[in-house]
């Protein structure tokens, strides 16, 4: 769906406030959005995004996530329906439904803060230690899968995440009992999600 700067749910606000309140660089981007054509704040709606995710405004639905293991930066507003639908899937299929409740969301960037790379993927845990906490840390109430929002409409890729990261709800680590858990849920779903059909 195409927005402009006064229609887009998840930028409006933001841009709001910079328009009003920002540094001059993110004054000046926030008004040439709210001045830009539909087509012309499509182009810039991918720098906007960035921008509030280095610059979240009072009350923002941005979070940032950082434990001894990761940071993670997401929005808390995403809704990621097609990805909750296969969680369900998967925990039914695969998992019997045993699986705790978990929220899924994409995220702006997943850092491990354990290994070089960059995970597109990510399962963290309510208890995931926290050594040093900042003032007022976001503490998770459930577990969370967080994938990158580069898989935004890759669907059989962001599924392929999805799974892996739900296996590890069984076995935390990438060793040969994690080899032996995926291969058994990829079983379970007769290869579809690698294969994209259901």
């Amino acid at each position: 769906m195409l927005y402009s700067a006064d229609t887009d749910p998840e930028l409006r606000e933001w841009i709001e406030f910079q328009a009003k309140n920002g540094n001059d660089f993110l004054r000046s981007i926030a008004t040439a959005a709210q001045m830009a054509s539909v087509e012309e704040y499509t182009l810039l709606r991918p720098a906007l995004v960035r921008c509030r995710y280095q610059y979240p405004e009072p009350n923002s639905t941005v979070r940032t996530l950082i434990t001894d293991w990761y940071r993670v930066i997401y929005n808390d507003f995403d809704s990621i329906d097609e990805v909750v639908c296969a969680f369900n899937r998967f925990n039914g299929i695969v998992f019997d439904n045993k699986l705790p409740q978990t929220t899924i969301r994409w995220a702006f960037s997943i850092q491990s803060l354990r290994s070089p790379g960059t995970p597109i993927g990510l399962l963290a845990h309510p208890e995931d230690p926290i050594s040093h906490p900042l003032p007022g840390p976001l503490r998770l109430e459930i577990p969370h899968i967080f994938i990158s929002e580069k898989l935004k409409g890759v669907s059989p890729v962001a599924e392929w995440v999805l799974l892996h990261e739900m296996c590890h709800f069984q076995v935390p680590h990438h060793g040969g009992e994690f080899i032996e858990v995926l291969k058994s849920a990829l079983e379970k779903t007769k290869w579809s999600v690698l294969l994209g059909a259901y």
